[in-house]
């Protein structure tokens, strides 16, 4: 086959595009440039604060539904119960349904993962989906 007209190809050498610790000079600028975005645009500082944002309408939705429990997060990774499996998997649908993709996590669990240069505009939309579903599957 072509593949064998090159020696070193990575069929013939282990490890050559797949190795933890090969030393991939592309994924190392690669890298580099990601921390440098990071950075320059205050990604950390951004999921910090709308983490912040995100968790705070959370703990107002559990206030506000008795079946929901257990808001919870560190910065934008966050995440909520619900009290039965099947009421999960219908609020992610009805979530669905109203245009917003939410994750199940475990048993009875939603998360929420956001962009680390999500805007509050965003969330405050998410969290106005997240609440009309639990109002229609109550």
């Amino acid at each position: 086959s072509r593949v064998d007209e090159v020696p070193d190809n990575v069929f013939a050498v282990s490890s050559r595009i797949n190795s933890t610790w090969g030393g991939n000079l592309v994924d190392m600028v690669r890298s580099q440039r990601f921390l440098e975005i990071v950075e320059e645009d205050n990604l950390l500082e951004n999921a910090r604060i709308m983490g912040e944002f995100l968790l705070g309408g959370l703990k107002e939705i559990e206030a506000e539904f008795p079946f929901v429990s257990n808001a919870r997060g560190k910065g934008l990774l966050c995440s909520f119960d619900l009290d039965t499996p099947e009421r999960r998997d219908a609020t992610r649908q009805e979530a669905y349904r109203l245009g917003m993709i939410i994750l199940p996590c475990g048993v009875r669990s939603i998360r929420f993962r956001p962009v680390l240069d999500v805007r509050k505009e965003e969330l405050e939309r998410a969290l106005a989906i997240l609440r009309e579903a639990l109002i229609n599957v109550k």
